[in-house]
């Protein structure tokens, strides 16, 4: 099983423009949900990508989409974002650690980000993706939950908070990436061994 978790900071988490995906950087997420989830020909069945939006309106809200199940998804933006946008309105109510099934596949919850990673990190081996860390092709093991951040990458308290939980800090080249590319490029390391 892959598994990546985006932590988006500004992505919205009440209704948005379906005509203006900047706002709110709603974009990068459902290009990071595509690129997790499609190749050319088929849906990722061995991959889950576990959004977390922590913009405004209603925060935390986390956004699953599950390869194994889900259904009725195509990999532009267009419908990403209206599977984003009905999970969020579906999860309007959700009280702190309630989550729902929105349709196959695809559930909301409102739970924080530090509390997921927590709770994975009991049975998973966390991966930080950034510049800084070990090159990822010096891995020999790549089972594990793969953690990402957006534009604005991950808060100081968070990098400290995956380093406290004994995250390896890897790196996927000297660039800064779109995350939609990092996760690409896992794929292709682990898909390559």
């Amino acid at each position: 099983m892959r598994e990546f978790v985006l932590l988006s900071l500004n992505g919205r988490t009440s209704e948005f423009d379906l005509n203006d995906l900047t706002f709110g950087r709603i974009d990068l997420v459902c290009r990071a949900v595509s690129s997790a989830l499609f190749v050319s020909d088929h849906i990722r069945r061995d991959t889950n990508i576990y959004v977390f939006l922590n913009g405004s309106d209603n925060p935390p809200k986390m956004i699953s989409f599950i390869g194994e199940t889900i259904k009725d998804i195509t990999p532009d933006e267009k419908t990403i974002s209206r599977l984003i946008l009905a999970a969020l309105k579906k999860g309007r109510s959700l009280v702190l650690e309630q989550e729902i099934e929105v349709s196959p596949g695809i559930r909301v919850a409102k739970k924080s980000f530090e509390k997921f990673v927590k709770e994975k990190s009991k049975e998973n081996k966390l991966f930080y993706l950034s510049k800084k860390g070990t090159d990822i092709r010096n891995l020999n093991s790549f089972q594990g939950l793969f953690i990402l951040g957006d534009n604005l990458g991950l808060p100081k308290k968070t990098e400290k908070l995956l380093k406290n939980l004994n995250a390896d800090t890897i790196s996927l080249g000297p660039a800064v990436l779109f995350a939609s590319h990092c996760i690409i490029l896992v794929h292709n390391e682990i898909d390559r061994k």
